[in-house]
């Protein structure tokens, strides 16, 4: 049984399709994701995963959050703050696993920074446990469908308080 499978939805939200909404929710999971986080994004091309990065960015005290931008090619990039942010691309699979088997695990997953790792399914093994993992794709009615899991909804107790209050 794979590590994604054994994640619980702890809450799913459907988001209009501007850009800025996406930046907003970003910048509210800043305000509650902090060093020693793990946030797991999932989604196709042009889904919203660097746009929420961007927010979450400025929601977490990054400096300059608006020159975050895909990694992709990077494979991680750290972004001083409050609070650092260290932003990795899992799209070249191969390359980051093979970065993170070299010791980067223990980089890109210190206690001191939040880690956020885009296309984090296809490193799925190499994600921590406690990690948060939110799925954007598109919403049949528009807009972009948001879909939180974790392992432990208790790890992440304001997720409850955004299911009563979206």
């Amino acid at each position: 049984m794979s590590m994604r499978s054994r994640l619980s939805e702890v809450l799913s939200l459907r988001l209009p399709a501007d850009e800025a909404a996406t930046e907003r929710l970003g910048e509210q999971l800043g305000c509650h994701l902090g060093a020693g986080c793990t946030l797991a994004l999932v989604g196709e091309v042009g889904a919203g995963k660097t746009t929420l990065v961007r927010g979450l960015a400025r929601g977490l005290g990054v400096d300059h959050p608006d020159e975050v931008a895909s990694p992709t090619y990077l494979l991680v990039v750290e972004h001083g703050g409050r609070v650092p942010l260290l932003h990795a691309d899992a799209y070249l699979p191969q390359k980051l696993k093979g970065f993170l088997d070299d010791g980067g695990l223990e980089y890109l997953f210190q206690p001191s920074s939040l880690a956020v790792v885009e296309w984090a399914d296809r490193i799925a093994e190499l994600v921590p446990a406690s990690a948060l993992w939110l799925e954007l794709s598109p919403s049949p009615e528009g807009g972009r469908l948001c879909s939180f899991r974790c392992a432990d909804a208790e790890d992440f107790p304001w997720l409850a308080r955004w299911r009563e209050n979206p």
